[in-house]
């Protein structure tokens, strides 16, 4: 479960979203913070179970990463200084699909894959989908994956038209428009604070694990060619 503090924290700090309240309460910040990545160092140790890339990388301490609470603003037109956020994830690399956790008051939720992946990621993952996308729709169609993620692949990221080297009338054309391969699960305050969480987390994380051995072995095209 996550401590009930660290959404009573985030709350105040929407209301609160500047240096002059936040910089007192630091130090309760960074406990809260700590507090959350030992979660999500302890939730590695059990996704590594069923995840071995993830096995293969437990030692490594980039395995887990935790988001830095200030914004940058300098591009942005929201200028409030601070995340009213805290999120994370959990992956085997940088180029690997990720499982995240995102807290927030009235915004939770769980889930991962593939975000915004590069130039070249992308790519080898529209190779992948051209010549294997019936695995792809098994996956995203079994039992498991629906319970879970019934909604499928977010579709929030998606070309209006279809990729350089492709169709329109591919067979594969839903999933080759998409630029990022996610899904994700929303959670309410009482379910992340529940002492259920960490069941449905696992249970969360777990049925994505299909989609994440799918897309990873995309993303080992990249490691070939590199050979």
């Amino acid at each position: 479960m996550i401590d009930p503090r660290l959404l009573a924290f985030l709350s105040e700090l929407k209301q609160n979203n500047n240096k002059e309240w936040f910089n007192p309460r630091k130090a309760e910040y960074k406990s809260l913070h700590q507090a959350f990545v030992e979660e999500l160092e302890s939730l590695a140790q059990e996704i590594a179970f069923f995840d071995q890339a993830v096995a293969d990388h437990l030692s490594d301490p980039a395995v887990v990463k935790v988001f830095r609470i200030y914004r940058d603003v300098r591009f942005s037109k929201n200028k409030e200084p601070l995340k009213t956020t805290i999120s994370g994830y959990i992956s085997a690399g940088s180029e690997r699909p990720a499982y995240y956790l995102q807290v927030e008051p009235g915004g939770s939720f769980a889930g991962g894959g593939v975000y915004r992946p590069s130039s070249p990621a992308l790519r080898a993952i529209r190779a992948e989908i051209a010549e294997t996308y019936e695995d792809l729709r098994a996956i995203l169609h079994s039992p498991a994956f629906r319970e879970v993620y019934p909604q499928g692949l977010d579709r929030n990221l998606v070309l209006k038209t279809a990729p350089r080297g492709y169709g329109v009338d591919h067979p594969a054309i839903e999933f080759l428009r998409l630029t990022s391969f996610t899904v994700l699960r929303p959670f309410s305050d009482q379910e992340v604070v529940s002492e259920g969480f960490r069941e449905e987390l696992m249970k969360t994380f777990e049925a994505q694990y299909p989609l994440h051995a799918y897309l990873d072995k995309a993303l080992r095209r990249l490691d070939e060619a590199a050979l």
